[in-house]
């Protein structure tokens, strides 16, 4: 049995949420230098993991969990 449907447009954001950024993409905001430092080694450490580097993996997971425990300093 067919039907004639028109394809689905997607469920639009709603008042709590707005249009965030696709699967795999960054938001458009102006992280931060650590953020984006962080954002940067996130992407080795998928890497590392998915090429079974545990040493690499490890290392790259202690230098985030380093800037994530870092005081946070006023720029300008």
């Amino acid at each position: 049995m067919t039907t004639d449907r028109s394809p689905s447009e997607g469920v639009g954001p709603t008042r709590a949420q707005g249009p965030g950024a696709g699967p795999g993409e960054l938001a458009l905001t102006d992280p931060s230098p650590r953020a984006a430092v962080v954002a940067s080694l996130a992407s080795t450490l998928s890497r590392a993991v998915a090429l079974g580097d545990e040493v690499a993996a490890r290392v790259v997971h202690e230098a985030i969990g380093r800037l994530l425990g870092l005081p946070v300093t006023p720029e300008g």
